[in-house]
């Protein structure tokens, strides 16, 4: 048994180095690139710095003879580049597009609730818009149902946007508001997946009508594929989950946050607000919930959406909005007309 236990432990001790080593190499990448992304300096000195930085890790890897030294001295730098991100304060006062200029906010007490800023923009194309804000009051038990809302808008199947929509119950018949987790883009500003890693675009809640975050999804872009699943949740978890997101909006207005690729987006975001409608908590770093693309399958797994007995096939293509909102387009009752499929 001994020369077995000497091997296994020569074998976990080889697969614990490899995975220090591939622990270390990512994050030396991340620093190279946060040296790159630190706005605070001058475009061609952090150039420089990442350059540098990289030239230096290759370098120091042949002169420093043990190997678990230079881990030793990379991972401390690693240590130290991340303190210098973190000079980067997310602000509220920038520059913003005109369609994230202003904040939501909620007032609430027990029964009655108040949004301000719901937007409601008119589009006559994806980049010809008009921004419009009301404020829209209804009591909280009005609120029966929510949706969750996948846009595809890439061949690649793990990349998508994730929202959800609230339906109110109300004597004139349903209403419906969105609640989509965004980067909150300045003038001029174009979102990316790299750049969103570094502390480098604010986090957004925007809540607005289903013709406004729906709409421009489905009619203005018309390769883009949509799914709307309805969550299976009592009215009374469906009013804690808004709660929830309530709070963490207000709280946005105080202390703003960076938004992050992986660990802060627009799915995992939601996740955590979920909790108020699951048991036990969902991983937010399951990676069908850190490629959005996935995460309507994973929400099928845990039973969130569609019946016990449906496949997820199925589900997705009783689901799909997109095709339909583009026939009855933003006109008239949009969003009964997105749902009639679905009954």
């Amino acid at each position: 048994m001994r020369p077995l236990q000497r091997k296994f432990g020569k074998v976990c001790y080889r697969l614990l180095v490899v995975f220090a080593w591939l622990c270390v190499l990512v994050f030396f990448g991340w620093a190279v690139g946060a040296l790159y992304h630190l706005t605070s300096v001058p475009y061609a000195l952090r150039i420089l710095l990442s350059l540098a930085y990289l030239a230096g890790g290759v370098a120091l890897f042949f002169w420093i003879p043990k190997l678990a030294n230079w881990l030793s001295v990379v991972a401390g730098s690693i240590v130290v580049v991340y303190l210098a991100t973190m000079t980067q304060q997310p602000r509220n006062d920038r520059h913003w597009v005109i369609e994230q200029q202003r904040m939501p906010h909620i007032d609430r007490n027990s029964t009655h609730v108040t949004i301000e800023n719901l937007r409601h923009a008119v589009y006559r194309s994806e980049t010809d818009f008009d921004v419009h804000y009301r404020d829209l009051e209804f009591r909280l038990g009005d609120l029966q149902s929510v949706w969750f809302v996948v846009q595809k808008f890439s061949t690649l199947e793990g990349l998508a946007h994730t929202f959800i929509s609230f339906e109110l119950d109300s004597p004139t018949g349903p209403q419906y508001f969105c609640v989509s987790v965004e980067v909150r883009r300045e003038v001029d500003e174009v979102y990316s997946p790299i750049r969103g890693l570094y502390r480098q675009f604010e986090v957004m809640y925007v809540v607005a009508d289903e013709r406004d975050v729906i709409g421009v999804r489905t009619v203005m872009r018309p390769d883009d594929r949509v799914h709307m699943y309805r969550v299976n949740a009592t009215p009374e978890r469906v009013q804690r989950l808004f709660l929830d997101i309530a709070d963490r909006i207000n709280g946005l207005e105080d202390q703003p946050e960076f938004y992050h690729t992986l660990l802060k987006n627009c799915t995992n975001e939601i996740v955590r607000h979920t909790y108020k409608l699951t048991l036990e908590p969902i991983n937010w770093l399951d990676p069908r919930i850190v490629m959005p693309g996935f995460s309507g399958r994973f929400a099928h797994s845990q039973r969130l959406i569609g019946a016990a007995d449906q496949s997820f096939a199925e589900l997705q293509e009783q689901c799909r909005i997109d095709q339909v909102a583009r026939e009855v387009g933003l006109e008239g009752d949009f969003s009964n007309r997105i749902r009639e499929s679905q009954r």
